[in-house]
């Protein structure tokens, strides 16, 4: 044989290794996907916003602290705006014969209360 290769021998070898080589990039290749899956799957979960937001306890406090403001101040206006309703509906049904004195003496007391003077 004339070229660069001596013998069938070292052909075979090289044929080997690049068989060896081929199936080695094969699984590299199959591992490249498999993480770009973890990856977007990752990436749909949040998972580093969550990471950031958890680790730093001066993160967690502060977030907790919004949070607990932003609970009451709507606790409070939901509170506030059932309540208006409420009054709202009831005044309607102060000319009703036996309900009617009812209610008008609970709207006595909440004016009163709320009008101290």
């Amino acid at each position: 044989m004339s070229g660069p290769f001596k013998d069938k021998s070292e052909i075979e070898h090289l044929v080997k290794k690049l068989e060896y080589y081929t199936r080695r990039l094969e699984k590299l290749e199959h591992l490249d996907h498999n993480m770009d899956k973890i990856n977007y799957a990752l990436e749909r979960a949040k998972i580093r916003d969550i990471l950031l937001n958890y680790t730093n306890p001066r993160r967690v406090f502060m977030m907790n602290i919004l949070v607990g403001i932003g609970r009451g101040l709507g606790l409070t206006i939901g509170t506030v705006v059932v309540i208006s309703l409420v009054g709202l509906i009831l005044r309607q049904f102060v000319d009703l014969p036996l309900i009617g004195d009812w209610i008008s003496t609970l709207l006595q007391y909440v004016d009163s209360r709320s009008n101290p003077s």
